[in-house]
């Protein structure tokens, strides 16, 4: 398994992204955090929230889809409490996208609007669904993807690490293959860039970490005024 990680302020006076790498003797695990709050709350909740899911996923699970749940439900519960320490952090929270994965197939869980997609060297599907305020709009086809990325509600999410007691997180499970690779983003990118321009990034990909740093340059060329974080991880055949 071969991963890359990047992340960009861009134009925010401060980066509120977090991402992770992970790689033990059992798992391979990606991850990206986008942070929302106050003053620094956004970076402590998206820091909070990689680290816990990090320290959960390391311990003992009946299967992947109790691993993400576990991890999800501990991130939650680790934000909120933090929240609840001081009145600078009251209300703070983030979105979160994991992916656990071997050769065979990678299971995802995702909550907010930070993204997985899954590219099979021709055609990129998103595997996640947001949950924002017009995500559900496109849904019920009230409006258009296009007309989406210049809602003034886009930034409107539905469903978040920290924002409520008890939290429900996606859970996929997808099978891939050899060459087949896995993008996980913040909305800093795909909310400036659709699935074929990423792909067209990924269309013979033998190098990782300039393919990161080609899509956060575009997401910024393309006007993205948000902090952008890229994780791509690629199946090479093998876990060893």
């Amino acid at each position: 398994m071969k991963f890359a990680g990047r992340t960009e302020t861009g134009l925010r006076s401060q980066n509120e992204d977090n991402y992770m790498l992970m790689h033990t003797e059992a798992l391979y695990v990606v991850a990206v955090s986008d942070g929302m709050g106050g003053h620094l709350a956004g970076e402590i909740a998206s820091s909070l929230s990689i680290e816990t899911l990090r320290k959960t996923l390391q311990q003992q699970h009946p299967s992947r889809e109790a691993a993400l749940s576990s991890a999800f439900a501990e991130a939650n519960r680790a934000v909120r409490q933090k929240a609840s320490s001081s009145e600078e952090m009251y209300g703070m929270g983030c979105t979160l996208v994991a992916a656990v994965m071997d050769e065979r197939e990678f299971t995802a869980a995702n909550v907010g609007d930070s993204r997985l997609y899954h590219f099979d060297g021709e055609t990129i599907r998103q595997i996640t669904h947001d949950h924002s305020f017009v995500a559900e709009l496109v849904r019920r086809n009230i409006i258009t993807p296009e007309e989406a990325k210049t809602h003034p509600r886009r930034n409107l999410i539905t469903r978040a690490i920290g924002s409520e007691d008890r939290l429900s997180a996606d859970i996929f499970t997808c099978e891939w293959k050899p060459g087949d690779i896995l993008l996980l983003c913040s909305d800093g990118l795909c909310g400036v860039m659709n699935g074929e321009e990423m792909a067209s990034f990924l269309q013979n990909c033998d190098d990782l970490d300039m393919a990161c740093v080609k899509l956060i340059d575009r997401a910024l060329a393309l006007g993205s005024r948000d902090n952008i974080t890229v994780v791509l991880a690629m199946n090479d055949g093998g876990i060893a």
